[in-house]
Formats: C-alpha cells, sequence, structure tokens
C-alpha cells in the first residue's frame, strides 16, 4: 500500500488543480466509455452468433436439398432409357442392340451405334454437366461416349467393386463418391451414377446391361456456388463411414474434427457445434442427404461469425476515442491559454541552450509573464552581443600572431640572399639549386606580402605547387602528387591555408611511410560551400587521437595552441580552423578523416561566393 500511497500524493495531493481536473474527467469519461462498450460488444457478439447458428442450419438444408433434387433429376434422366427401350420402334429399342449378341452385318452395326448415340447426345442435351456415358450390354457389347479425354481400350468392368455393387443393388441406382473416371483417362474428378438394366415388365427376366454416367463435379460446386456462402465458410461431405468424400474453401489437407463431435455427426440426422481445427474455432452444422446418405457439414469460423459485433465494438471504439479526444481538446484549449507564454518561454531557453541566440520572443500581454519575457529577451541581445565582440577579438587576436610571424624575417635580406643563391646555381650549372632558391623565392614573397589577406585559391595553389617542386627535390621519387580544382579556382580564400595542410601531409604522413607517397588536392561544390579535399596515401592517424585532434581544434578557450604548433613555416591545425571559423562562420574549416596505416583526407570548407562577388 505504501506505493499507492506515494501515487496518490503525487496525482493527487501535490499536483495542479488543472490536472486535476484533467486526469479526473478523462479517467471517468474512459471508465463509462469502456464499461458501455464492453456490455454493448458482449450482447451484439451473442446475437450475431444467434443469428448465424440459423443462418448456416438453413444454408446446409438448402444445400442438401439442391443437392438431392440434382441428384433426383440424374435419376430420372438415366431411368429414361426404360421409355427408350419399351415404347419405341424394336428396331430402334437399345434392348434389342445390347441384348443381340451379334450383328447381321455392317449396316446393322451401324445403325446401331446410331441409335445408341443418338440417346447418348439427348441425355448430353438435358445436362451440360455430363462428362460421360458407358452401357455394359449382356452379350459383352460396351457403348460410351465422352466429352474428353481417351477411352481405356482394355477395360473391363466384371471385376471392379462398382460394378458388382451395381449387380447386387438389382435396378437401383447406385450413386459412387467423387473419383477419377473408370474407363477414361481424365484427370479430373467425377461423381458416378449406375444402374443395372433390367425389363421392367419382368424383373426377374436377365438383366441386358449396366448403364454408368458420370458427372463432372462442376455440378456439386455450382450447387455451393449458389447457395452464396462466405468468403471463408467451407464445405465437407463425408461418407457414411466417416470418410471426407469433398470439401471446398477449407484449409488444404484432411479435416480432423474432435472425436466425440465427429461421432454425434455421424449418429445425428442434423444439428450444430462448435470445434477446433488447427487453433481455429469453427461452427459446424450438418444435414444427411436421405439419398445417398452422405453427411454435408458447412465450416465457419467464429471471426466470420461476430464480424459484425467486432464492427460494432470497434465503432464504439472510435466514438470512446472520438469523446477522449474532444475532452483533450478542450483541456489543451484551456492550458494553452494559460501556459502558452511559459511554453514560449521554455523554448527560448532550449534555444538558447543549443547555442541559438539569433532571435526574440513575441510576446503581446503586460502582466508578470510578460515581463518576464521582456526580461528574457534583454538577457539574450546583451549575451549576443558579448559573443559577437568575443569573436571580433579573437579574430583580431589571430591575425596579429599571423602578421606577427611574417615580421620575424626581414624581406629585403632574404629576397637578396636567394638572388644570390639563384645566380651561383646558374654559374655553376646547377638546375636544382636555381630551381629551389627560385620556388622559395615566390612563397617568401607571397607569405609576406601584407596587403591583402584574401587570395584566389589559384594563387594559393600556385604557392602549393611550388612548394611541392622543392619537396620532390627532396624525396625524389617517393613523392608524386597530382592538383585538380580548376572549378574553384577564382574562389577567395584566407592566405596560406592550403599550403600548411599540404606540409602536415608530408611530415607527419608521408615522410613517416618511407616510400610511394602520394598527395592529391581535389575540390567539389556542395550547394553553397566550397570543399577542397587534401588527400595523403601516408601513415594515416590512428582513430583515437583523431577524436582528440578534432576536440582540440574546435576548443576556442585559447589561441595559444596554434603558436605551439608553429615550426618554420608550419602553421597548426588548429589556428588555420579557427581563423576559418571566425572569418566565415562556425559551419566552416577544417573536416579530418583517416584511416590508420592507408591514408588521410583534409577537407576545408569555405563559403561560395555571391554572383556579386560577395561571400555566402
Amino acid at each position: 500500500m505504501a506505493w499507492f500511497r506515494r501515487l496518490y500524493k503525487r496525482v493527487v495531493t501535490d499536483s495542479s488543480i488543472f490536472n486535476k481536473i484533467f486526469y479526473g474527467v478523462l479517467i471517468i469519461v474512459c471508465l463509462v466509455i469502456f464499461v458501455s462498450s464492453f456490455f454493448s460488444y458482449k450482447y451484439t457478439r451473442n446475437m450475431y452468433v444467434d443469428e448465424a447458428v440459423k443462418n448456416a442450419a438453413r444454408l446446409v438444408d438448402n444445400i442438401n436439398t439442391e443437392f438431392e433434387d440434382n441428384l433426383d433429376q440424374v435419376d430420372q434422366i438415366i431411368q429414361s432409357i426404360y421409355a427408350e427401350t419399351d415404347y419405341a420402334d424394336s428396331s430402334n429399342s437399345i434392348k434389342e442392340i445390347l441384348s443381340t449378341k451379334s450383328y447381321t452385318g455392317i449396316e446393322d452395326e451401324f445403325h446401331s451405334l446410331k441409335v445408341i448415340r443418338n440417346f447418348f447426345q439427348r441425355l448430353m442435351f438435358l445436362r451440360k454437366d455430363f462428362n460421360s456415358f458407358y452401357i455394359y450390354s449382356s452379350k459383352e457389347k460396351v457403348f460410351s461416349y465422352a466429352i474428353g479425354g481417351k477411352n481405356k481400350l482394355d477395360y473391363s468392368p466384371t471385376n471392379e467393386a462398382w460394378f458388382k455393387q451395381t449387380m447386387e443393388a438389382d435396378g437401383r441406382t447406385i450413386i459412387l463418391p467423387p473419383h477419377y473416371p473408370f474407363q477414361l483417362q481424365y484427370n479430373k474428378e467425377v461423381i458416378s451414377f449406375s444402374r443395372l438394366l433390367k425389363n421392367i415388365d419382368d424383373f426377374n427376366a436377365e438383366p441386358y446391361g449396366v448403364i454408368l454416367l458420370d458427372l463432372s463435379m462442376d455440378s456439386l460446386k455450382g450447387i455451393i456456388d449458389k447457395a452464396r456462402l462466405s468468403e471463408k465458410t467451407g464445405v465437407l461431405f463425408l461418407d457414411p463411414q466417416g470418410n471426407e468424400i469433398y470439401q471446398n474453401k477449407v484449409e488444404q489437407g484432411s479435416i480432423v474434427l474432435n472425436k466425440q463431435i465427429s461421432h454425434q455427426i455421424m449418429t445425428e440426422s442434423n444439428g450444430n457445434y462448435q470445434d477446433t481445427i488447427d487453433g481455429k474455432s469453427y461452427l459446424i452444422s450438418f444435414n444427411t442427404s436421405s439419398v445417398t446418405g452422405w453427411k454435408l457439414l458447412t465450416l465457419t469460423p467464429y471471426t466470420e461469425i461476430v464480424k459484425g459485433g467486432d464492427r460494432l465494438l470497434l465503432f464504439y471504439m472510435e466514438l470512446g476515442i472520438a469523446a477522449v479526444m474532444i475532452t483533450i481538446l478542450l483541456a489543451y484549449m484551456f492550458s494553452k491559454v494559460m501556459f502558452k507564454p511559459i511554453h514560449k518561454l521554455h523554448k527560448g531557453m532550449n534555444k538558447v541552450k543549443a547555442g541559438s541566440f539569433e532571435f526574440q520572443l513575441e510576446h503581446y500581454a503586460n502582466d508578470e509573464l510578460g515581463q518576464l519575457i521582456q526580461s528574457f529577451n534583454a538577457m539574450v541581445s546583451t549575451i549576443r552581443t558579448l559573443i559577437t565582440e568575443k569573436y571580433e577579438e579573437k579574430l583580431a587576436r589571430s591575425e596579429a600572431e599571423f602578421k606577427y610571424l611574417q615580421a620575424q624575417i626581414n624581406p629585403h635580406f632574404m629576397y637578396n640572399t636567394l638572388q644570390i643563391i639563384s645566380s651561383m646555381a646558374i654559374v655553376k650549372k646547377v638546375p636544382e639549386i636555381h630551381q629551389v632558391s627560385k620556388s622559395l623565392a615566390k612563397i617568401m614573397r607571397y607569405s609576406l606580402n601584407t596587403d591583402n589577406n584574401h587570395k584566389s585559391v589559384q594563387e594559393e595553389l600556385e604557392i602549393v605547387s611550388s612548394y611541392l617542386d622543392i619537396q620532390k627535390l627532396r624525396y625524389k621519387e617517393y613523392l608524386n602528387y597530382q592538383i585538380d580544382v580548376e572549378q574553384i579556382g577564382h574562389v577567395p580564400i584566407l592566405k596560406l591555408v592550403i599550403q600548411p595542410i599540404v606540409e602536415n601531409a608530408i611530415v607527419h604522413g608521408i615522410e613517416l611511410k618511407g616510400a610511394n607517397g602520394w598527395i592529391q588536392l581535389s575540390s567539389r561544390i556542395e550547394g553553397e560551400h566550397v570543399c577542397i579535399d587534401v588527400f595523403d596515401n601516408g601513415v594515416g592517424i590512428p582513430r583515437d587521437r583523431l577524436e582528440k585532434l578534432m576536440q582540440h581544434m574546435n576548443h576556442t578557450e585559447t589561441m595559444e595552441w596554434s603558436a605551439s604548433l608553429t615550426d618554420n613555416n608550419h602553421i597548426g591545425l588548429k589556428n588555420i580552423h579557427q581563423r576559418l571559423k571566425l572569418m566565415y562562420g562556425a559551419e566552416y574549416g577544417l573536416q579530418i578523416e583517416s584511416e590508420e596505416g592507408n591514408w588521410t583526407r583534409v577537407t576545408i570548407h569555405i563559403p561560395l561566393p555571391r554572383p556579386e562577388g560577395r561571400l555566402t
């Protein structure tokens, strides 16, 4: 009970009045809706089940009646052979034809076949679902007519079970369950009717033949389709021994009924039961054919029976959800009026927490909350001003440090010295020294020029090419490079950004590898960003060290680390990263990717100039 007291204290005692009203109304409405929906569902479900049982009983009775009517019609058609026998002219009599052991000639044989064929065709005209007819005379004559398949010429019925059963029936029509034709090579099942042909005036006389009629299964399927059963209702026929004869719309495989229910079905003439088959509950309605003794069963899933009740339950659930939603909406509208200023202030604080200060909260009221929002706006404005001043101060400090490095060298002295070296190289015929001094003079002139802090990418790359030419003389075949950035050559960039990164790739990547060094400079444009990739196939950077390097580069508390990375012409990566961010914005700078032992890629992100020439 301690947990209940704590819950009651938190929800009821310590909660606001708004929460008490809101949750109280919500719980009462939900409870009423749940109880009413539950009892309505139970009542409706039982109503649908009762109605479904009655409908199922009517349906199975109708199907059984239609089935027996069809059987009786076929039996009447079979009996028409007696009319053909007794009242026709003796020369056309089927009885005379069947009773004659041999023909008097070809003309007599042709005439007999024509009489039998005409009789079969008249039968076929009466019903379109007849598949084949056979008459086996007592004089060992066989007459057949089929609409499909091929006759088995060597077939003899005398030893077949159906033939013996027909003989024992002594003139009664025998109905055989679905099977493949006896004398016909045909891959579709049929229902067969057989009867012993006897003289109706003298039943004690010797029989003169047996007639066999095959009825297509389409007839049985047509009876079932005519009943218009639900899509998932199945039909099952059982013989008097309980063996499955036919099933329709029932899942593949034999239907295994509960033993007790199966026994009751076989001993009763009709009824309704519930059984579970393969984990699914079914309503089973059955009736017995007085003609064949077959059991006709319909199996309807209970999910189909209660579908209407489930739809009503769904309606009540939707109605309840709508009522709850309306209640929530009204509570929300009230809370929105009361708590909109607080919510707005909360969103503003989250923006500040995320580092965004470029906004002002709107306010219309002059109450305490309105005054609080005004004070918040003033605070954000002050912070924004302080951040701007601090960034400008850092930018100025960074530029001062850079110019301080430039001032450490006397340009005139360096130019004169390099000119002397170049001249001596020409005199001494040492072209390599001449090339090195020429490239170095170009780099020095570019580096010490303080007139403009921005250069084009093309100008930067000319210095990079000079630097790489010098390094190739040092590393010879161990260093190769490729520069492919023509599409962005006009884009302005801070001076001395690319060369230090290339130098870093050689010193910390290619040099440690010791052979087959490769550096590639490429570019791409992504939206309004220009990306310059400096790729090397050096030793790479371990993942933990790379993570620490990126964290250190993004650390903006002090600029001393950049000075510690300065070594002659090498300006530290953090210095370059901070210069780019301070000049262009926080979204620009350096991005480093590496795979230890294989490669490193440093990507420079700078803005794409607008068409009129201003940076984005």
